[in-house]
């Protein structure tokens, strides 16, 4: 006489039989290469423009932005990891298939100087009209030993042009004007070869990171 376990075990093993029919199915089917992102009509990612400046110009100006600039950030990064094929990465804004791990670096500004803390990471999202979206989140380590989370966001364009709007989380009196000032970078790749730059390697590709503060 059967058991009810014995029954029960039989019983799961008969209703998984379809399921391995069917993976063996899949396994055999061939593989489809994954649609390209759509992209829009005429986009091809370049920098936009402004409309036209409306009837009479520009109107008066009662607090004009400034910039100052405080510092150059070189972080290098090593070759990108590919985390899949561009239809397999789906973002909410575009795929992101790439991460480029960063290694380390050096920056130096008005006060401040130091390296870029092996770590972290650039994640940028390619959005379908081909702009990306920077994503990049690393630490500093200023040579008196304090620690800055940079937190690096922008938008790139095809032409190269990278417009960023770096933020700084940091404890303390001495660096407390990069948490309470508004700041935009700029990125420059590959370095430009007027400036001295660290040796990581033949295979780590570094960027010109120069950072100003809003007045």
């Amino acid at each position: 006489m059967m058991t009810l376990s014995r029954r029960n075990a039989l019983g799961a093993i008969g209703a998984g039989l379809p399921l391995a029919a069917a993976a063996t199915r899949a396994l055999a089917a061939p593989v489809v290469p994954p649609t390209p992102l759509p992209v829009p009509a005429g986009a091809a990612g370049h920098e936009p423009s402004a409309p036209p400046l409306p009837p009479g110009g520009v109107p008066p100006i009662y607090d004009k932005v400034g910039l100052e600039w405080v510092m150059d950030i070189l972080p290098f990064c090593s070759q990108p990891e590919y985390m899949g094929s561009a239809q397999d990465q789906v973002a909410s804004d575009g795929y992101r298939n790439d991460v480029w791990p960063i290694i380390g670096g050096v920056f130096q500004g008005r006060g401040i100087k130091g390296t870029v803390i092996p770590g972290g990471g650039d994640f940028p999202v390619v959005r379908p009209d081909g702009v990306v979206v920077v994503d990049a989140l690393y630490r500093l380590k200023t040579d008196d030993g304090q620690q800055i989370i940079i937190h690096n966001k922008g938008l790139g364009y095809t032409e190269q042009k990278y417009r960023l709007l770096p933020t700084f989380e940091v404890p303390g009196a001495k660096y407390a004007w990069l948490r309470e000032s508004v700041f935009v970078a700029t990125l420059t790749f590959p370095i430009p070869p007027s400036i001295k730059a660290p040796d990581f390697g033949p295979n780590a590709n570094g960027r010109l990171i120069q950072v100003f503060r809003m007045t």
